[in-house]
């Protein structure tokens, strides 16, 4: 620290605990070593990462602890569900104990302890919605008999408050005071990821203690004002109305079969104004609401080419069944995903996302295929990375293992986050054709269609046919349609020799 010249005090309880100045130094490096002193003793603040979690290690009148902080699972959660806690009050904790199922907009990932010591207090509880990156939900202490000390402990209390009295109903944990404002003008030149998260926590730069030079925020900044609990930035509040605007109708009296008190409220019948059949309230996941906000931005702001082809599958139905006679079950997706993999390796130029700075198209440096699989909570595309280097056995049993870790919400951030082209495959469902939303930021998506029996001229004579069809949804900022046709035809040509997928 004082090589550092930050105002960090190194204190005799700091010196002995050899974790505690490692989390100091790494304080120093990612937010300017802004330590500041508690009753004498050194407050320690540890960032781990955005994608880990947010904690605070205090040394004050109380005895030593941890707070957690609700932990950033995946590249674009900005708040998550706390399902079910998977630990109690005095249990003892290891690195690498599950503490909780922590729902993201993406899946449902286990929260990992990272210290040793016994839980003291879990400040909200199973099944918590939107709960804010860094809002404190446990407590943890390095000794057992610590743990009454913090029975009415609540965030935001300084260690000689009063406790919070207690009531028939838990209350809600208070929020941590914000950081102190800089003590000079903050310089509003914001980078690109500082903006980005800025946006995502709902900070405005007003609320963040800049550290860079010439007071430019960084990154760590904004990340320590997320840690101390800052809130993000009041919305102004809406006009009231005039004295001349009509008062609104009485709300209709409840009948006395809504007045009953529900078994489930987030899923009970409720019954409609106006006459209208009862209804039933289930509430959205995480994962749901960022797939609303992603599919109405690219609707809105990615201009979509439609291209659709045919192609006959009378000679993969009998390879499938060739080699099902040997034991070896492909399904019909195992050699789409093949095929597409090898189309895009023929045609670069659909292996590709736009870039509004550069404004032209980047090729992805690998062909690494989104599967889209449906999951109760909502639809995730976990990825096939490199695919175009494996065997269609390799993609079949890949596949197989990120659909049932997707549909278990197992999946791990790297396996879904990602991918340079997606397939939706609804044809099981005996759809003939549709089209896909393009799944930004890659710029193509494949439509896959069911078995359709037709007839064609074969040798001069009518015959029965199978067809698939495929309907290629492209950006057109990004994709021509000469090489949407280009890859369709390659397509096309894969599955209709697939003998040649399998070499």
């Amino acid at each position: 620290c004082l090589l550092l010249q930050s105002p960090c005090l190194l204190t005799n309880d700091c010196s002995r605990d050899r974790v505690g100045l490692g989390r100091m130094v790494l304080t120093a490096l990612l937010a300017g070593c802004k330590g500041a002193i508690n009753n004498g003793h050194a407050t320690k603040i540890a960032l781990r990462s955005q994608a880990w979690l947010n904690y605070v290690r205090y040394a004050s009148s109380l005895p030593a602890h941890t707070v957690l902080g609700m932990p950033a699972l995946s590249p674009t959660m900005s708040q998550g569900n706390l399902g079910k806690w998977q630990v109690k009050v005095g249990d003892l904790v290891r690195p690498g104990s599950v503490l909780a199922e922590i729902e993201t907009d993406k899946a449902t990932l286990a929260f990992e302890n990272q210290d040793d010591g016994y839980v003291a207090k879990l400040l909200v509880q199973d099944g918590a919605k939107d709960i804010p990156i860094g809002q404190p939900v446990c407590v943890l202490v390095e000794e057992e008999a610590s743990i009454p000390a913090f029975k009415d402990w609540v965030p935001g209390k300084g260690a000689g408050a009063a406790p919070a009295q207690k009531a028939a109903a838990p209350a809600p944990a208070a929020q941590p005071a914000a950081p102190a404002p800089s003590a000079g003008p903050a310089n509003h030149r914001l980078g690109p990821a500082v903006r980005m998260l800025l946006e995502e926590s709902g900070l405005s730069p007003s609320q963040v203690t800049p550290t860079g030079p010439n007071s430019i925020i960084t990154k760590g900044d904004v990340l320590a004002a997320i840690a101390a609990g800052a809130k993000p930035a009041a919305k102004p509040a809406a006009a009231a109305p005039t004295a001349a605007a009509p008062a609104p109708p009485p709300p209709p009296k409840p009948s006395a079969a809504a007045a009953a008190p529900p078994q489930a409220p987030a899923a009970s019948p409720k019954a409609a104004a106006g006459g209208l059949p009862a209804f039933t309230d289930t509430p959205n996941t995480q994962m749901r609401k960022v797939i609303a906000s992603r599919l109405t931005a690219s609707k809105a702001g990615s201009p979509a080419l439609y291209v659709a082809g045919e192609a006959r599958v009378d000679a993969l139905t009998a390879l499938r069944k060739s080699l099902a006679a040997q034991g070896v079950a492909l399904s019909v997706n195992d050699f789409v995903v093949k095929a597409v993999a090898a189309a895009l390796v023929q045609v670069p130029e659909v292996n590709v996302h736009w870039d509004d700075k550069a404004g032209a198209p980047v090729p992805f440096p690998a062909v690494d295929v989104a599967v889209a699989v449906s999951t109760p909570g909502g639809l995730i595309t976990p990825i096939v990375r490199n695919a175009s280097a494996k065997s269609v056995s390799q993609i079949s049993a890949e596949v197989r293992a990120l659909a049932a870790r997707a549909r278990d919400g197992k999946l791990k951030p790297e396996e879904y986050s990602g991918g340079s082209f997606t397939i939706s495959n609804l044809g099981m469902y005996g759809l003939s054709s549709f089209s896909a939303i393009i799944n930004p930021p890659q710029a193509a998506i494949l439509a896959v269609g069911g078995f359709q029996a037709g007839t064609a001229l074969v040798g001069g004579k009518p015959s029965p046919v199978t067809r698939i069809t495929a309907t290629l949804s492209a950006d057109a900022r990004a994709v021509e349609g000469e090489a949407a046709a280009a890859f369709l035809a390659a397509l096309r040509a894969g599955l209709e020799a697939p003998a040649n997928l399998l070499m």
